[in-house]
Formats: C-alpha cells, sequence, structure tokens
C-alpha cells in the first residue's frame, strides 16, 4: 500500500468509475454513482485534506480507501465507546476493492495496512460506515474487529436520504 499522489488520481478516478459500474448491478453494496460521490472533486478535496491509500495486486491497483483526520460530521454526536480526541479519530470512507480482485483476501490486507497507516499518523481510533443492507461491508469490518456503534440516518446533496451503520475499533 502507498498514498496516491495528484499523479494517481487519473487512474484512482478510473478505479472508482469501475467500481461504481459494477455497483449497479448488484443487490447490495454502498449508494455510489460516479460524478455524485465518488467524483472526481471529491477524490481531488480528500487528496488535499487526508490521504488516499492504494493498494495493487501484481502492480494494478486493486483496491483503495480515504483516510481522513478527525470526525466526519455526519459522525458528531455519536455513541463511541472509544474515548479519542480529534486529534486522535481517524476516518475511513470510500473504501473499495476493484470487482477484477475480489475473492482474494485484498479487503483484509488493505484493511490492515490502512489501521497501520491510521496509527503512525496518530490516529488511535478509527471510525467508518456502512450503508445499511451492505452486508459483505459489515461482515468484513467486524471480522476486523470494528463494533457496531449505531445506525444514524444523513440526506447528503444529491443522493439522498440513506442510514449509515457507524463502527469504530482501535487502529492498535
Amino acid at each position: 500500500m502507498r498514498c496516491a499522489t495528484a499523479s494517481d488520481l487519473p487512474a484512482v478516478n478510473q478505479f472508482y468509475e469501475e467500481v461504481c459500474a459494477a455497483i449497479a448491478t448488484t443487490p447490495y453494496g454502498p449508494a455510489w454513482q460516479w460524478g455524485v460521490n465518488p467524483s472526481a472533486a471529491i477524490l481531488q478535496r480528500d487528496l488535499n485534506r487526508g490521504k488516499l491509500l492504494l493498494g495493487y495486486d501484481h502492480a494494478q491497483l486493486a483496491a483503495v480507501g480515504v483516510l481522513l483526520a478527525g470526525e466526519d460530521p455526519d459522525y458528531q454526536g455519536a455513541a463511541w465507546r472509544l474515548p479519542a480526541t480529534e486529534a486522535e479519530i481517524g476516518v475511513l470512507h470510500l473504501f473499495a476493492v476493484h470487482p477484477r480482485f475480489r475473492g482474494r483476501g485484498i479487503s483484509t490486507k488493505m484493511l490492515r495496512a490502512i489501521l497501520a497507516q491510521a496509527l503512525a499518523d496518530g490516529r488511535t481510533v478509527l471510525h467508518l460506515d456502512a450503508i445499511k443492507g451492505n452486508i459483505p461491508a459489515e461482515k468484513l469490518y467486524l471480522a476486523a474487529g470494528f463494533r457496531f456503534v449505531e445506525e444514524r440516518v444523513v440526506t447528503p446533496p444529491h443522493i439522498g436520504r440513506i442510514t449509515l451503520r457507524l463502527m469504530e475499533r482501535t487502529s492498535a
């Protein structure tokens, strides 16, 4: 795994465009639509304020996740069980494995690498969400030691009302 640079954005955009196209044909998954969320502008913003983490399999981009510092505004006031200051919180967003690489254990390896990066960055607690009904993501996160905290209904612009299942774990 490595951190993306601006020169990686075209490949990252293509990655998410392909992931979003594949998600559209499955009965579960996040409510992603390329150009809305995620989009090139969102990925550029996230690169500027956090880290886009890239996972490879035989030199091919296989997984991407966005690691941001501090709490997500949509998560404010959640019943988090792990005590942490704003500076100790990391948030994982837009975590995906490309469909060509699913079923190879890449999601577990990438998640471990993201946790290690969060800890190296001083983020002792990691927060994330899975959209309600995204059973594969929930299973992955629970198997990786995340704990369910609560459901939260949000209404992102251009997406509409969705229910998030908030989860947390220590980075160590």
